[in-house]
């Protein structure tokens, strides 16, 4: 277990220091690019974006997290037989998509749609080829190789746009960046994962691999439908600005929460190692909530108090709305973060469908929300119907609890519970900023800063 503890500890290393960066070089993109471009340019770009992300989660069809939770070797023909199935998949949901560009166009009255939507579509293709080497660096927790594919990909994408933007190209210096991006990641995972890509097919193998894939990706598929609302319900309703900035209010979002993506991409690969020990689950469960709480909070709750004169100084006053609609989605990205380990569990437990029923209430709830309120408040209809969409996660936790048991909320709670009002400080007076950090001071909030503090300080830094 050692072994395993110092691999978790050094990827996760290397996942921070890969999303530091990262939020650096985008944050500085960010900057320029939305400054340049505007929020009625940078609409049209965020909603084919949205779509074509979508598109490749139809595209892998789970099979990546066959991949790597696989509880035996994955030998290469097993590889090979994923790489014929995802080129598949992939041709059928880019070419279905290729045709559908002209109805989309119309549905979010955004024309400009059409053409960015045609050329983004390429780089689902490139990305659906780039899941099988990828998942075998992942499988063997080689975060190192990962991190520096992932962070050379993000230089290659703001080294070709930024230029591009000040040379007048305009929302197309993006769609080169981003489609360069996808091309090299998938060269280089094929080289750093040694992998020369073949097909086979072979249905003894597909069987299995199916009914576990199509399993989760159902499920995943259900979830990522919200990254669908704004283009497609907010595009609707709003001008394509208003689809701008609540895509500039998730991109930071998305940004600031680094630690839940860090957490969720290393709960894949070691949840599995210990999915006969139901203590052990409750535990991660237990822990997993506090301490994505205590990593995420601060970050939330320190750009509630900033970011006002961040946007107004710096991204200009077209972005100020922003900041409207950015409390209702931070407490929702908190919220998510508490239960991303309960999702994992799920999934390495192969209660797929019950992750998906949660996912179906979820979406539900937001959208139909969504589509009420946004006609009526603008961009904060949005923010609403994140909050009613908070009403599904119960679901996760009863799941889990009827699996290997109940988590302890105690302390997580307490802190979410403060967080939540600090976080809507400008709708409820500015003594609700101090309620986090009365929180914080508390005696039990205390005490379990300590118990953390032993358990790092006890983690060996070069355990093998």
């Amino acid at each position: 277990m050692t072994g395993l503890r110092g691999k978790v500890f050094e990827g996760g290393a290397m996942l921070m220091g890969r999303q530091v960066i990262s939020m650096g070089l985008s944050l500085i993109g960010l900057l320029v690019i939305t400054r340049i471009i505007g929020p009625t340019n940078y609409g049209p770009y965020v909603a084919a974006l949205g779509i074509c992300q979508y598109a490749q989660n139809i595209g892998q069809a789970g099979i990546a997290v066959f991949l790597i939770r696989k509880a035996d070797a994955v030998d290469r023909r097993t590889e090979d037989i994923a790489t014929a199935l995802l080129l598949l998949f992939g041709s059928a949901v880019v070419g279905g998509l290729e045709a559908s560009t002209g109805l989309i166009a119309r549905w979010v009255t955004m024309p400009a749609i059409q053409p960015l939507l045609a050329v983004l579509l390429f780089s689902v293709f490139v990305q659906t080829l780039s899941i099988v080497p990828a998942a075998r660096l992942e499988r063997d927790l080689d975060f190192r190789r990962i991190a520096a594919i992932e962070t050379a990909g993000q230089l290659l994408y703001y080294g070709t746009a930024l230029p591009l933007v000040f040379s007048g190209l305009g929302v197309w210096s993006l769609v080169c960046g981003y489609t360069l991006q996808q091309t090299f990641m998938c060269l280089a995972f094929h080289i750093a994962g040694r992998y020369r890509p073949r097909v086979a097919w072979d249905m003894a193998v597909i069987r299995p691999m199916l009914r576990y894939a199509f399993g989760y990706a159902a499920s995943d598929w259900l979830w990522q439908l919200r990254g669908l609302v704004n283009p497609l319900i907010v595009g609707h309703f709003l001008p394509a600005e208003a689809v701008g900035q609540v895509g500039l209010a998730i991109r930071m979002l998305e940004l600031l929460s680094f630690t839940k993506t860090i957490a969720y991409r290393l709960s894949v690969a070691v949840l599995s190692k210990i999915q006969d020990q139901p203590a052990k689950l409750v535990a991660a469960a237990t822990d997993g909530m506090r301490l994505q709480t205590l990593a995420l909070g601060p970050v939330l709750i320190g750009f509630s108090w900033f970011g006002g004169l961040i946007l107004a100084h710096v991204f200009g006053p077209r972005w100020a709305p922003v900041m409207l609609v950015y409390p209702y989605l931070a407490l929702s990205y908190l919220t998510n973060a508490q239960f991303n380990i309960h999702a994992s569990i799920l999934y390495v437990l192969h209660r797929n469908w019950d992750v998906s029923w949660f996912h179906i209430v979820h979406v539900i709830m937001f959208a139909t929300a969504t589509w009420i309120f946004v006609d009526r408040y603008g961009i904060v209809g949005y923010g609403m119907g994140e909050l009613v969409a908070l009403l599904s996660y119960p679901a996760l936790h009863f799941s889990v609890r009827r699996t290997v048991g109940s988590p302890n909320y105690g302390i997580s709670a307490l802190w979410w519970a403060s967080l939540a009002i600090g976080l809507f400080w400008r709708e409820l007076g500015i003594w609700a900023a101090a309620v986090p950090i009365a929180a914080l001071l508390c005696p039990p909030s205390i005490k379990q800063l300590m118990v953390f503090y032993r358990m790092f300080s006890r983690t060996p830094r070069h355990a093998v």
